[in-house]
């Protein structure tokens, strides 16, 4: 034990004395956590961009009108930007100085009326993801709107058109016609309409009475993916150090001192064990200043124990089975990347394609990010005992081929 810890020792107060690149990897998932909670939710609530749409309205009549008027009503102008364009719109969709271009064309108050098939045309923004899509379910639900409207008050707008059509005043008796076709239009479906049969309540959860800001909660819920990610890079940083040595051929001068291969393997191993370790404890620490509050202390140091070990485990047997450092390099940094991407580091595991998430499972890194995404929840030891379980058993599992294989190339000399 003494030579092992001899071994701990020697490598912890190197990297003492030259801690950069472990406190570059540990920088990154607290740089790129704050920098997306800034950017989605600097105050009270996520701060979610309006979405940028140009309306080109070739109608002059009714309902061109109020289709503007709709999108210029106080809710939708909390998430649009509407413009009124001519016909230079389509240019600034192509230049991207827009999400989404509408055309209402010529003659929709007329085919609205007569009930006759009109199209309204709306081009997207193709350099844009979501707010082009954002833009397209609302203008669908306006299109339904009218549709549905037509339909329904089928009678009273056929009078309304003829009116329209003779282009004269109407007399106070057509008026009065109009407003009671109009009114036992709308009776026929007050049952169904009023009161509305399914009513939306949205509450925003509060723990203990106490609210956390919106970019606190976007770190925290960023924060454990990317950390579990550069865990594993921090294990591949320190791992590579035994094939440096090999390289270096400072390894043999420690093979003719009073320690065996087995010895070096495993200090090696406890070493990195060690910096994963202060890795986790590092980032725990910036989590509870960030405002995690209520994580079950126990089912915590057990799950980073687990995660610890995983990270251990794969480091030893990626560089076991490589033949070179930086063949063991290359291929751990581009498995990470894999893993960080199965394992919701950068997309949230919900938001990820079916497809993906049925494979997720094979990821380290999604069993850590499940495990601390469940303990932010409140789970408890049983609610994290299958990531416990799971990173346990392959990182031992890891641990044990990776170690031998070690030992096997270092005997070789290879």
């Amino acid at each position: 034990m003494a030579r092992l810890w001899a071994m701990i020792r020697k490598d912890l107060v190197r990297r003492w004395r030259s801690p950069l690149a472990i406190l570059v990897l540990l920088s990154f998932p607290v740089l790129l956590s704050l920098l997306i909670a800034l950017s989605f939710g600097g105050g009270d609530s996520p701060q979610i961009p309006r979405v940028k749409l140009l309306v080109e309205n070739r109608d002059d009549g009714l309902v061109g009108h109020l289709v503007m008027a709709a999108f210029g009503a106080e809710q939708m102008a909390e998430h649009f930007e509407i413009e009124e364009v001519g016909e230079g719109g389509r240019a600034r969709i192509d230049k991207g100085k827009a999400s989404a271009l509408l055309v209402i064309p010529q003659g929709l108050t007329r085919a609205v009326l007569q009930g006759e098939p009109v199209t309204l045309e709306l081009i997207r923004n193709p350099a844009q993801g979501i707010m082009p899509e954002i833009a397209e379910q609302a203008v669908t639900v306006l299109v339904d709107l009218l549709d549905g409207g037509g339909r329904l008050l089928r009678g009273p707008l056929d009078q309304l058109s003829g009116l329209i059509d003779e282009d004269r005043e109407a007399t106070d008796v057509e008026v009065a016609q109009l407003a009671v076709a109009t009114r036992a239009a709308l009776d026929r479906v007050s049952d169904l309409l009023i009161p509305p049969a399914i009513e939306l309540e949205t509450n925003t959860a509060e723990d203990e009475g106490e609210s956390n800001s919106g970019g606190g909660s976007i770190f925290l819920f960023v924060l454990p993916g990317i950390s579990v990610m550069a865990l594993f890079l921090i294990g591949e940083q320190s791992m590579r150090d035994l094939r440096a040595e090999q390289d270096l051929g400072t390894l043999r001068r420690q093979m003719a001192g009073p320690f065996g291969v087995g010895t070096i393997v495993a200090g090696k191993a406890l070493f990195t064990a060690c910096v994963a370790a202060i890795g986790v404890a590092i980032l725990a620490a910036i989590g509870v200043l960030a405002g995690a509050r209520g994580v079950s202390v126990g089912a915590f140091l057990i799950l980073s124990m687990a995660l610890v070990t995983a990270v251990t485990g794969f480091t030893c047997a990626v560089f076991g089975l490589a033949g070179s450092q930086r063949q063991g390099t290359t291929v751990s940094s581009v498995l990470v990347l894999v893993m960080a991407g199965l394992g919701g580091s950068f997309v949230p595991l919900e938001n990820l394609p079916e497809a993906i998430r049925r494979v997720s499972p094979i990821s380290l890194i999604y069993w850590g990010n499940r495990g601390y995404g469940d303990l932010l929840q409140g789970a408890d030891f049983l609610g994290v005992a299958a990531p416990v379980g799971v990173l346990t058993v392959v990182g031992l599992m890891l641990l044990v081929v990776g170690s031998r294989l070690l030992e096997r190339r270092i005997m070789a000399g290879k």
